[in-house]
């Protein structure tokens, strides 16, 4: 099976790697844009709000084409990817960091 000496794609595999997904875009960002369309509704009050939420899920979708867990990585790199601004006191470390 292996004898070509190529990795071989596994249909499965990918299937079973890929986060949920809502219309082609991610389960967090089909809720991210459903609340912002949502708070751009109540805030104008008028229908074509929601035209809002076609151009945002468009953008998600041409995002999570490429890498589907487009979204997730952002989110992990805002929540842990930063130093903080006094780092330059603690010699270049992070001082909220455990390490």
């Amino acid at each position: 099976m292996a004898s070509t000496g190529r990795l071989q794609a596994d249909p499965l595999f990918q299937g079973l790697a890929r986060p949920t997904m809502i219309a082609g875009v991610s389960f967090y960002y089909f809720v991210l844009n459903a609340m912002i369309t949502m708070v751009a509704f109540i805030n104008t009050g008028n229908f074509l709000a929601f035209l809002l939420g076609v151009v945002i899920h468009g953008f998600g979708y041409l995002l999570c084409m490429k890498e589907p867990r487009a979204v997730e990585l952002w989110m992990l790199r805002m929540r842990t990817g930063f130093k903080s601004w006094n780092r330059v006191y603690h010699h270049n470390t992070n001082s909220y960091d455990v390490f």
